[in-house]
């Protein structure tokens, strides 16, 4: 049962370094987005009794993975610009950090030990030019079809609507919709696998790891949603027990600001084991869609050998 090495990413749960650089990253982060809120806070009174999915306040409280929904007037305006700035800097926080949590879970998952810590971002600091064109390629594939769309949206149902025009463009405009729902809605799974492949390999090509992930996404479906399930068990139990841990704890004590980092630690937890499952559960479906064997994982650059003075020549020479 392949799953089962998936037991071994468990360990990243007590795991203190990781954790550690988890829960400052996270403080940073939500941090960020509380000046981004209070920078628009008359932006976003000014909301103040419109029904909304999520604002800016919540996401402080909520975990990286949650949906960012915009903030929408009653007339269906968007509110780009906090929106977009949270978005942004959400990206820019976590995606390094999401790359390093996907590393140590390929490097678990194939049965190595834990890397060094700086020998882990000398590697991922190496790959961030890549991983940003694996993030902002499908968007980019993308466009052309979403500017027909636009197009012929905009001559389909202009001021005077021309019925005929949305039966003629109705074959293009369906075909392309289809596309762009398949690259953009594949590429929420295919952008975090096209990241774990490009930290488990030493040959860097972004492309190339994009296909890889947008191949174990959509012809590995169903070994993705088998591997999902194990996968979801084993980050249950560690945030679960670490959600028992700090109930405990935090009945202990009564200073909020103690308090309130004790319930925020099982969060930070998932965080850490969940992004680590992905770089796993990649590695297994990499095995069932090449045949590439799980140990074949790149270790990383080779120390180079010290050159050590022989010392019979030094003998012979005195």
């Amino acid at each position: 049962m392949p799953w089962l090495r998936l037991v071994n990413v468990a360990r990243l749960a007590g795991a203190p370094v990781w954790l550690l650089l988890v829960a400052v990253v996270d403080a940073v982060w939500r941090f960020g987005l509380s000046r981004i809120a209070m920078h628009h806070h008359a932006l976003l009174e000014a909301t103040e009794g419109w029904r909304t999915t999520a604002s800016l306040g919540d996401l402080v409280s909520v975990g990286p993975w949650s949906l960012l929904d915009p903030l929408r007037a009653p007339d269906g305006s968007f509110l780009r610009q906090p929106f977009w700035e949270a978005t942004l800097w959400t990206i820019v926080v976590w995606t390094p950090v999401a790359m390093v949590l996907l590393r140590l879970g390929v490097l678990l998952t194939a049965g190595r030990d834990l890397p060094g810590f700086v020998e882990t971002w000398k590697i991922i600091g190496k790959r961030l030019k890549s991983a940003v064109v694996i993030s902002v390629l499908p968007a980019v594939c993308a466009l052309p079809l979403l500017l027909f769309l636009w197009f012929a949206d905009g001559i389909a149902t202009a001021e005077r609507a021309f019925s005929e025009w949305s039966y003629v463009f109705a074959p293009l405009a369906i075909a392309a919709g289809l596309v762009v729902g398949l690259l953009l809605a594949g590429a929420k799974a295919a952008i975090p696998f096209g990241l774990a492949a490009l930290v488990s390999q030493e040959k860097v090509d972004a492309m190339d790891c994009l296909s890889r992930g947008y191949e174990v996404t959509f012809r590995r479906l169903p070994q993705l949603v088998l591997l999902a399930v194990p996968a979801l068990v084993l980050l249950v139990i560690a945030v679960g027990a670490w959600h028992l841990v700090g109930l405990t704890a935090a009945s202990t004590m009564r200073n909020p600001v103690w308090t309130e980092f004790l319930y925020r630690f099982p969060t930070i937890v998932g965080m850490t084991v969940g992004w680590a499952l992905v770089g796993g559960v990649y590695l297994l479906l990499r095995q069932s869609a090449g045949g590439q064997e799980v140990e074949d994982v790149w270790d990383g650059p080779k120390a180079k050998s010290l050159k050590i003075p022989s010392v019979k020549r030094d003998v012979k020479r005195g």
